[in-house]
């Protein structure tokens, strides 16, 4: 997915300004963490979940695209080249039905009766014989432009209780070079690019849109702005949430609360709304508009590519976890969320749950894949992760995730308070950490809206605590900040932090996004502003790169890499099969001269998914970060 959707690592700073603070961070050690936080970029998978791989049949190939369960418990898949299998409760599987054009998305009304997105229309299909084949299709409507362009996807599917559905034309991608030129389109066709050229494009109606299609086939444009919505969820309660891929216009991923007639910010979408008129359009005014994510993946820690977010309903089948949301990454991993209504808007938390360690100390079974883009609850209250190497990198397959009844101490959830953020625990923590306000550190940081690609992070400060009020029976904190101001991302660090048993907290790394405040205070823009004049180029003073010290370059490149490498290339540096470079076991990949390594950075490898980092990335950082590469997986030299 990587390569399709264009999610890959970010650095910070691109500007004269950002320049000069980056410099002083690399004298010091310092970039957007504290050195205590390094240990805290590699999840560790939590204790008491076990990871299984589901065999398939050799017949089922191209991996899963689409992941639910039938209300008599099948397990039900969609494939990447247009298949539907059901695997009922002894193990056995069988085909449902063939043909389609990449579905992403099934609702399964029961084993006769399913529904599939794939990429011209919304399709039910229906075994109405009972032979287990599906012998009757039936379109609900594909009333969004199509065409060639390979990148032309229907993400989804989810139906709401009225009956209705809810799906995502994607945009198309200007990726593809050697694509053949477009021959055919279904509907209107316009090529005109909205504000600036990016590399994602709405040619045809109600790309980049959410749409809501009836149960008798009516057509509803109901969102714009989006990206690549490759994940769709109904949260219990009946709410739409989307994960979108960072990108042009996207600077980080996250989980979207979408409602009729949001804007979330992609701008190629506006030309097909109502009455667009092009020469009113003005970037500020799309700024002004943009409904940023109600949690914030910070990208790079939190994952490069998100898939489908699903809700524990287990009742506590899964963990101490109930009702938080679940999602899985293209980049071996699983982020945690957790939602509060705040001032009549939905924000919240993130964090690692099950991360990308080749041995993690608190998990069991096998090595969890990358390619995840799919997930659903089963009936047993596991969890269910489907995987594909469709997209660029990854690996097929589906792998099972349970919990054996161990609880191990986390950071269950991070709230917002009047004075700061309420901390609470999985399991009591010891009275001696918990009490010290040194054991936590909170940064605070926000980003760019521009049509670049993502966004480094910026306006980053330490927020002091100045108290920490515990609860009796250890088991949360109220965190009393120096500062709470709105539209900024928090982050929150608790790596001396201890339960009462002596264990440390496994993933002690968290990050809350306020939004808003409990006054109902809030921001333009969300966690974003506009770039100022003098931050919109790189500048001649990014000369005096040479100058810096090879430790300095060292240690600043190894928090980039930690920050934002790390999701795709991985903690150990062997990157992500047929994917991110393996800069341990291939030695070729550090053999190219500093020269051709750091065109290559600026330049990106598309069919691998690393997009151009050029106008992003400054020359002192990609020498940064070359300087740890070559240190830490290579010859040894600077």
């Amino acid at each position: 997915m990587n390569a399709f959707l264009g999610s890959a690592g970010v650095a910070p700073a691109h500007s004269n300004l950002q320049a000069g603070r980056l410099r002083s961070r690399l004298r010091t050690g310092l970039l957007a963490v504290g050195a205590t936080l390094l240990a805290a970029t590699t999840p560790a998978a939590n204790a008491g979940y076990v990871v299984e791989n589901i065999p398939l049949p050799p017949a089922i190939r191209g991996g899963v695209y689409g992941l639910a369960f039938s209300p008599a418990g099948g397990l039900v898949i969609a494939t990447r080249f247009g298949e539907v299998w059901i695997r009922d409760q002894a193990g056995a599987w069988r085909l449902f039905m063939r043909g389609l054009d990449e579905p992403t998305g099934i609702v399964v009304e029961s084993e006769r009766v399913m529904y599939v997105a794939h990429r011209p229309e919304l399709l039910k299909a229906e075994d109405t014989d009972g032979d287990g084949r599906a012998e009757t299709f039936t379109s609900l409507g594909g009333k969004w432009g199509l065409e060639t362009n390979y990148h032309q996807f229907f993400f989804g599917l989810k139906r709401d209780a009225s009956g209705h559905f809810f799906g995502a034309p994607s945009l198309e991608s200007q990726g593809d070079k050697n694509a053949p030129p477009i021959r055919a389109t279904r509907g209107p066709r316009d090529t005109s690019d909205v504000l600036q050229a990016s590399g994602h494009r709405a040619e045809t109606p109600w790309r980049g849109w959410v749409v809501r299609i009836g149960p008798d086939g009516s057509f509803e444009p109901f969102a714009n702005g989006f990206r690549q919505p490759n994940g769709m969820g109904l949260s219990p309660g009946g709410d739409l949430f989307v994960t979108d891929n960072q990108g042009d216009y996207k600077p980080s991923t996250g989980l979207l609360h979408v409602a009729r007639g949001d804007f979330h910010g992609h701008a190629a979408s506006v030309k097909w709304e109502p009455g667009y008129n092009a020469a009113t359009v003005t970037t500020e005014a799309l700024w002004r508009r943009t409904k940023t994510p109600a949690v914030v993946f910070p990208h790079g820690p939190m994952g490069v590519s998100p898939g489908e977010p699903v809700w524990d309903t287990s009742n506590g089948k899964f963990g101490p976890f109930a009702g938080q949301v679940f999602t899985g990454d293209y980049s071996r991993l699983v982020v945690r969320a957790t939602l509060e209504r705040v001032a009549g808007a939905w924000q919240g938390a993130c964090f690692a749950f099950l991360g990308r360690n080749e041995s993690a100390p608190f998990v069991t079974g096998d090595k969890l894949k990358s390619g995840f883009t799919r997930s659903a609850f089963a009936p047993d209250g596991s969890l269910y992760l489907g995987s594909t190497a469709g997209w660029g990198a990854g690996e097929d397959g589906i792998q099972r995730v349970t919990w054996d009844g161990k609880d191990t101490p986390e950071m269950k959830d991070i709230a917002i308070t009047e004075r700061g953020l309420r901390i609470t625990f999985t399991q009591p923590m010891s009275a001696e950490t918990i009490a010290r306000a040194e054991g936590f550190e909170i940064n605070r940081f926000r980003y760019y809206y521009h049509y670049k690609y993502g966004s480094p992070w910026i306006d980053e400060a330490r927020v002091g605590v100045k108290d920490v009020i515990a609860a009796a029976d250890g088991r949360s904190a109220e965190l009393v900040l120096a500062e709470l101001k709105p539209g900024f991302v928090y982050e929150v660090s608790v790596p001396t932090l201890r339960s009462r048993d002596g264990a440390p907290i496994a993933n002690p790394l968290g990050y809350y996004t306020a939004n808003r405040l409990l006054n109902g205070e809030t921001t333009v823009g969300g966690t974003t502003r506009l770039p100022l004049p003098e931050e919109t180029s790189l500048g001649a003073k990014e000369a005096t790169a040479a100058s810096s010290s090879p430790e300095a370059l060292r240690a600043g490149g190894e928090k980039i890499y930690r920050l934002y490498c790390v999701a795709c290339h991985q903690p150990d540096g062997r990157g992500i099969v047929g994917g991110a470079a393996n800069f341990v076991d291939d030695k070729t990949r550090l053999a190219k001269t500093d020269a051709e390594l750091l065109d290559i950075i600026a330049k990106g490898v598309e069919s691998k998914g690393m997009p151009p980092f050029g106008a992003m990335i400054t020359p002192l950082q990609r020498k940064a970060v070359l300087t740890y590469l070559r240190v830490t997986f290579g010859e040894k030299k600077p």
